[in-house]
């Protein structure tokens, strides 16, 4: 999903966002670290206001459906593999 969501999902908002005179984080030259901004721009209307780094009011506006399943698979499976890395972690700081 680290992968799908931001080239097709994220691709997408920020050609919308052109269209419409606004600009994509100019931080993110390319590597996708904007992809879980924009994840969270599409569930969370915390996340949607403007910052110096991130405007994520043109983000739920732009997406699609498919952008807002592929988000939730982003946002799942950054999730999981968090919560499998702190296991692992805790497991190793346990048992040594």
């Amino acid at each position: 999903m680290t992968v799908i969501f931001p080239r097709i999902s994220v691709r997408h908002i920020n050609n919308r966002m052109l269209e419409n005179g606004a600009s994509p984080p100019s931080w993110d030259k390319g590597l996708g670290a904007s992809a879980p901004f924009y994840a969270l721009a599409i569930f969370l209307k915390r996340a949607r206001k403007p910052t110096p780094l991130f405007d994520g009011r043109f983000v739920a506006k732009h997406a699609r459906p498919i952008d807002k399943f592929l988000a939730f698979l982003h946002l799942l499976s950054t999730f999981g593999f968090i919560l499998s890395i702190s296991i692992m972690v805790l497991l190793e700081y346990v048992l040594l």
